[in-house]
């Protein structure tokens, strides 16, 4: 099983704040935390490769708006040689977080390769930018970032600016209770297409997954790329990230979406970001999403390139 999947570690918390009592997250321990859970062995991928970590600044540094930017882009370079070298021997990279931050090294190595499309899942937009924020986290800017607005550090590595297209992306799971409605705006008036969490509550799980393959099948990419943001799960069964958030999905929910997305031969790569073990101390939601990871991305479920 697995044959085909390269598993890259990308242990960065340099897209979030710290804590209030100034200790750093960690969504950095993921990677780990889902090898313990059994993840790696249950799919048997072909390689596991893992980046270290970088270490987290005594003192918080803006870059253009973007805190830790400077920190951020040589990881990001990094971690898009590793992507990169997935894509070139046709496995499927799947990137383990780690923040959002990671999504920027990931479409960098898309760019690369030539025009590639992203389904970001996520409960938030992430498209702050210092057009619209004065200084922000990467992790909330990445879809800004990966679509070419914030500051130069991040969005134009190796002058490639963007690495998606906006009308390339899909971003799917805010909330409609968001009251920064004008970012989720802005986003769509930059040719991103969004579509709220209560989307699926309405149509269905079926008919939004239905609607996603009809956008990957329309597009004219090279292949797609998912951004999974734990967060998209409803609050009350995921409450180990930085910013739960209610009225998200379901597991079985979620679990039919990416089954069915990942059974299209055009998605070529997923990272996972977010969830923080240290916000789990029993490991039951760790193992369950654990869980839902290993039942998606069965060897049966990853396309043949």
């Amino acid at each position: 099983m697995g044959k085909n999947i390269r598993i890259i570690h990308a242990p960065i918390n340099l897209g979030l704040r710290r804590h209030a009592d100034g200790k750093e997250r960690g969504c950095g321990k993921l990677p780990e935390a889902l090898e313990r859970s059994g993840l790696h062995r249950s799919i048997e991928p072909n390689a596991v490769i893992k980046l270290p970590q970088p270490d987290y600044p005594a003192y918080d540094h803006f870059d253009e708006g973007a805190l830790n930017g400077r920190h951020i882009a040589p990881f990001s370079i990094t971690l898009a040689d590793e992507v990169e070298k997935a894509l070139t021997c046709q496995e499927f990279p799947l990137v383990l977080g780690g923040d959002c931050s990671i999504l920027v090294g990931s479409a960098l190595a898309l760019k690369r390769k030539g025009r590639y499309g992203l389904i970001h899942l996520d409960a938030h937009p992430d498209y702050y930018h210092k057009n619209n924020r004065n200084q922000a986290a990467v992790a909330g800017m990445a879809l800004a970032i990966v679509s070419g607005k914030g500051t130069e550090i991040l969005t134009n590595l190796e002058n490639r600016r963007p690495y998606v297209h906006g009308e390339d992306i899909i971003s799917f799971g805010y909330r409609e209770t968001d009251p920064e409605q004008e970012i989720i705006q802005e986003a769509i008036a930059a040719g991103i297409t969004c579509w709220s969490a209560a989307r699926l509550h309405q149509l269905g799980s079926e008919k939004v997954a239905t609607d996603f393959i009809n956008f990957i099948n329309r597009t004219e990419v090279a292949g797609f790329w998912i951004h999974l943001d734990a967060d998209i799960l409803d609050a009350t069964i995921m409450p180990c990230v930085d910013c739960p958030e209610p009225h998200g999905l379901l597991w079985k929910e979620l679990t039919l979406l990416l089954k069915l997305l990942l059974s299209s031969p055009k998605v070529i790569g997923m990272d996972v970001t977010i969830l923080d073990p240290d916000l789990d101390p029993m490991r039951k939601v760790t193992q369950t999403f654990s869980e839902l990871l290993t039942n998606v991305l069965r060897a049966d479920r990853i396309p043949s390139f």
